[in-house]
């Protein structure tokens, strides 16, 4: 099999394209075949782009900031973190985040990023000031989980929905329970038919039940 030598220009050409075309579009242009392209660039080793180019994937920053990646891409779509697109040696493309541009969001958005999950000159070059962001005390979030409904809050629901006449938000109020729930509840309950009790459109005895 006929190999023939890469010239500089050649390599120089490979160098400059990768990240910015397909493999196959690098190939096609340098008249090489594309496991040619692949293996010359391993040999030189920028098989890895982001290797190269020193930007950071949206799944490699979010395994760093320890997040998943769907917050880094809505921090892209909806809150404005720098990012370029490039095709890899494959037809798929990919958002890569520059460290800098990451930071300066992060300053501008601190109250979104858990600093102290960020393990420190992980995401160089790292500002001075992210050092003291770390010291901070993080604020937990809490969640609300799933609230089991007990025998006696189904049967004051009852009591409050068809005897009292309340409101579905009015119970949910009384019972510390989101109206959701309440409604959801309320439609499930096996002792009562939706046609016997009149409702409709979200309305029982007469009175909307979200008000």
């Amino acid at each position: 099999m006929n190999r023939t030598k890469w010239t500089e220009e050649e390599v120089f050409y490979l160098t400059e394209s990768v990240g910015k075309y397909t493999l196959s579009t690098i190939a096609q242009k340098l008249g090489r075949s594309e496991t040619a392209v692949l293996m010359k660039m391993k040999r030189l080793g920028i098989a890895n782009t982001r290797s190269q180019t020193g930007l950071l994937t949206t799944l490699e920053l979010a395994n760093l900031l320890k997040i998943n990646s769907s917050s880094v891409r809505r921090w892209i779509n909806e809150h404005g973190l720098k990012c370029t697109k490039k095709k890899t040696r494959t037809k798929r493309s990919y958002y890569f985040i520059d460290p800098e541009d990451f930071w300066e969001f992060a300053f501008q958005h601190r109250e979104k990023i858990n600093f102290s999950n960020i393990e420190p000159r992980t995401i160089l070059p790292e500002p001075d000031w992210v050092a003291q962001e770390r010291k901070k005390p993080q604020k937990s979030k809490q969640v609300k989980g799933y609230k089991r409904w007990t025998p006696q809050e189904e049967e004051l629901l009852k009591k409050y929905l068809f005897e009292e006449g309340y409101s579905i938000a009015k119970a949910a109020k009384t019972l510390d329970r989101s109206i959701l729930s309440v409604y959801r509840k309320f439609i499930r309950a096996s002792s009562y038919e939706s046609n016997s009790i009149g409702i409709e459109e979200g309305k029982i005895n007469g009175k909307t039940s979200y008000r």
